[in-house]
């Protein structure tokens, strides 16, 4: 079996669930990292306003960070606009 077909038989394996799971956060990554682009703000000036460490905002914005719900709302309140909308 080669590289490319072990990689697309290892990809149909993941549950649907994970699968949404991963969309969602790169989803929300991107949203910010949009966000800080539109606004000028660097990862360390956001860091500051959010209460957390430079490496932990580049954690977020790898897009594989299990966002929690308390730490969305810090982030919607930090750049004055939801996150996330249900």
């Amino acid at each position: 079996m080669n590289t490319n077909e072990l990689f697309n038989q290892s990809v149909a394996e993941i549950s649907e669930e994970v699968k949404r799971e991963m969309e969602l956060s790169f989803a929300v990554s991107e949203k910010i990292d949009l966000l800080l682009k539109t606004r000028g703000l660097t990862q360390k000036q956001f860091a500051k306003m959010v209460g957390k460490t430079e490496p932990e905002v580049c954690r977020w914005l790898s897009g594989r960070h299990n966002f929690t719900i308390r730490t969305l709302a810090k982030i919607s309140i930090a750049l004055e606009t939801d996150i996330v909308s249900i």
